[in-house]
């Protein structure tokens, strides 16, 4: 394993040395990687490489003119940039125990061709033997998978493959998968090729598999990309497909809901299963989290569509959004022998698959069951196999109770449903979701996924400087991705995407909202300077507008702008003299201004008009403390301790006990602070405030006794 390792760290080297121009000590390292090497192939190769560079070298010594050196030179790391990988491959050949290279040696023993198991594909509609297909199918995925360096013979008979009338569309689904992990494995230009070819495939299943194939593969070869130019002109042809961009903004908005699977399958264990169970109407819960303060009520209209609703909606709405909400229920499914073939994870569900007629059995409920749960859109094709394995274990009386509640009535019900204009319209979009949970339940779930690289772990996001970058950057797909990162709080990657839409020109780079949301997330990154420049562009469009003036003031005052801050404020007042956070906004200025009577108007006033409001109780807290009126500063931090403190409440309430000179109340408090904060983040907190409380009368020799007791 040590040597394997070193090969694997050799061969990363050399293509360090190859895309950062260093040929020379590149084709060297090869060289020693290629010890114990006999295949002629790679050996002729490597000589007529070495060879042509050492002749190029010196027409370059002798000063000769050439126009086509660079190209040459491009020619040449591409060539050696392959046969890096090659080397690499001959290398673990013989001996790695990777699942990739013992399937590769088995299928090196093998007899089996494209064009024989196609055969057997296209006959398996008239003759039905099951066993012969599941054994064609194994075989082929294994040899495209360990295929490393296609010949243009082999894309041109998989070509034939997928778009042969006789094979199976489910059979050419598949071969889009071993494309696609093959391709993960180690570059190849012409699988990029054919997969680019497949995106325009008749079948919308192969065709959404490709183009999700690109996605994931692509992202791990930006950086030599450029030697292989042929990948980006194909590309750059399927924008002009129809429906192409439309189906690649669903494959897109697929994999980025893949980075919600994690958060969502624990708030589904640890918040929203039992706040269902703690209390079914959970409306009220869904309400709060929608009346954010943070939220425009001008953006309710995009807040409300399904593609980027909360978290914690409803499981329903979560569905909708396309939300992976049953990760956790069978993760724990994979272990049927079933998942133990690598091909079977990108299978598409069928009833005839025989480990499922097989679990099924002949009690007449495979019909019942196929035809509603296992053909519905709701699960994807693994979590399918998943039920219906497990079917096969629930004892029969069970199996028949299940059989008789899903009866005719309801299989009508579902058909008519799934045969609706509105299902045909986002077809695409199931099949998107489906096969990208499909992918992320393989890389995460599958028992030797670490021998993998894992795509997942990656952003996928490909708006921007990706190869398939030219596939969304249409007016609406950026606008719906730069949506979806901001609400989902990738606040960096929003503002890449908004600034993508200013500089292309998309039609809501005009609208004031547009302002406002990268006015957000530039002030969620800290850029307050940025962020206010933005919100005097959405102010130029739509004028005193109350959201935009108070994100504005937040600015201001971190910028150190109280006064401007506050006449902002002010401003707002006269249209919501009404909204209690406002009015603890003019507070904060007011404190900031050092005008603590005013400021505890506008305090009080809030606690008047919201009793048991732990945000006024803060704010006067301080406040009060501030002013030197240490008695009710005490007062409202009494209410705070008695419900759930923070650690910046019980060390600011700490600080009016120790100016009111009862230490050891205060030594308590701090003692508390630091076991909610930890010990370093109390120290650091205390540091911050040590000139505001040595300017209130705390000797500078008393703070470390202080903090000694504590």
């Amino acid at each position: 394993m040590v040597v394997e390792a070193d090969l694997k760290k050799r061969a990363e080297r050399i293509k360090e040395l190859l895309l950062n121009s260093s040929l020379k000590e590149a084709l060297e390292q090869i060289q020693a990687q290629m010890a114990g090497v006999t295949d002629w192939s790679i050996l002729s190769r490597f000589e007529d490489i070495d060879r042509s560079y050492k002749y190029m070298l010196q027409y370059f010594s002798q000063g000769s003119p050439d126009d086509h050196r660079i190209s040459v030179y491009h020619q040449l790391v591409r060539r050696s940039l392959i046969l890096n990988d090659d080397v690499l491959q001959a290398r673990l050949q013989p001996e790695s125990m990777l699942l990739y290279y013992q399937h590769l040696r088995s299928r090196l023993s093998s007899s089996e061709t494209i064009e024989g198991i196609r055969k057997d594909l296209e006959s398996f509609v008239d003759n039905q033997d099951t066993n012969t297909h599941e054994h064609s199918l194994a075989m082929l995925f294994d040899l495209i998978w360990t295929n490393g360096q296609w010949s243009s013979q082999d894309s041109t008979s998989l070509l034939e493959l997928i778009d042969s009338p006789l094979v199976m569309e489910d059979d050419s689904a598949l071969v889009i998968s071993a494309v696609t992990l093959s391709l993960m494995e180690r570059f190849d230009p012409l699988k990029c090729l054919f997969l680019c070819q497949a995106v325009q495939n008749l079948s919308l299943a192969v065709s959404i598999r490709a183009l999700t194939g690109l996605a994931v593969s692509l992202l791990g070869y930006k950086d030599i990309l450029p030697y292989f130019p042929e990948v980006k002109d194909r590309i750059t042809l399927l924008q002009d497909v129809p429906g192409i961009r439309e189906r690649m903004l669903k494959v897109q908005m697929a994999l980025l809901l893949c980075r919600e699977t994690k958060e969502i399958d624990r708030r589904m264990r640890e918040e929203f299963i039992p706040t269902m169970l703690r209390n079914p109407k959970l409306g009220d819960l869904m309400r709060e989290e929608l009346e954010r303060e943070d939220v425009s009520p001008d953006w309710m209209e995009w807040i409300e569509k399904p593609e980027i609703k909360d978290k914690l909606m409803q499981m329903t709405e979560l569905q909708m959004e396309g939300a992976d909400v049953y990760m956790s229920t069978f993760s724990n499914l994979k272990n049927y022998p079933f998942f133990r073939s690598i091909s079977n994870w990108f299978r598409v569900f069928s009833m005839d698959q025989p480990d499922v007629k097989s679990a099924f059995g002949t009690e007449g409920v495979s019909s019942t069951i196929g035809k509603s749960m296992l053909s519905s859109h709701v699960f994807c094709n693994s979590d399918k196999y998943s039920f219906a394995l497990t079917f096969s274990q629930i004892p029969r009386e069970q199996r028949e109770m299940i059989s008789g509640q899903l009866n005719d009535e309801a299989i009508e019900s579902i058909e008519e449903k799934n045969s609706s204009p509105v299902a045909a319209d986002i077809t695409e979009k199931f099949l998107a979701r489906q096969y990208a949970q499909d992918l992320y339940r393989f890389f995460n779930l599958f028992s030797r996924r670490h021998e993998f690289k894992d795509p997942f772990t990656t952003d996928l996001n490909l708006l921007i400087d990706t190869p398939l970058s030219i596939l969304l950057q249409t007016d609406d797909s950026e606008q719906k991705i730069a949506a979806w990162l901001l609400q989902k709080n990738y606040y960096t990657e929003a503002v890449a995407a908004y600034r993508l839409m200013e500089r292309n020109a998309n039609p809501y780079s005009t609208d004031y909202r547009f302002y406002q949301q990268l006015g957000y997330a530039l002030q969620r990154i800290q850029a307050y300077k940025d962020a206010l420049e933005s919100y005097r562009r959405s102010d130029i469009l739509q004028p005193n507008n109350n959201w935009t003036m108070r994100h504005s003031a937040q600015c201001l005052r971190i910028l150190g702008e109280p006064l401007e801050a506050l006449n902002l404020l002010l401003e707002a007042e006269k249209n919501s003299a009404d909204n209690l956070s406002l009015q603890i906004q003019i507070g904060d200025c007011l404190v900031d201004l050092k005008r603590y009577d005013e400021a505890l108007t506008r305090f009080f006033k809030v606690d008047y008009l919201k009793p048991d409001y732990p945000k006024a109780w803060r704010a006067i807290g301080w406040c009060a403390f501030l002013a030197g009126r240490y008695d009710r500063s005490i007062e409202y931090y009494n209410k705070l301790l008695a419900s759930k403190p923070t650690g910046n409440d019980c060390l600011n309430a700490g600080h009016a006990y120790l100016l009111s000179h009862n230490i050891q109340m205060a030594v308590s408090l701090y003692r508390q602070c630091g076991s909610i904060m930890g010990k370093e983040v109390f120290e650091a907190e205390f540091e911050k405030d040590r000139q505001i409380l040595t300017d209130k009368g705390i000797s500078e020799q008393d703070i470390p006794l202080l903090l000694d007791l504590i």
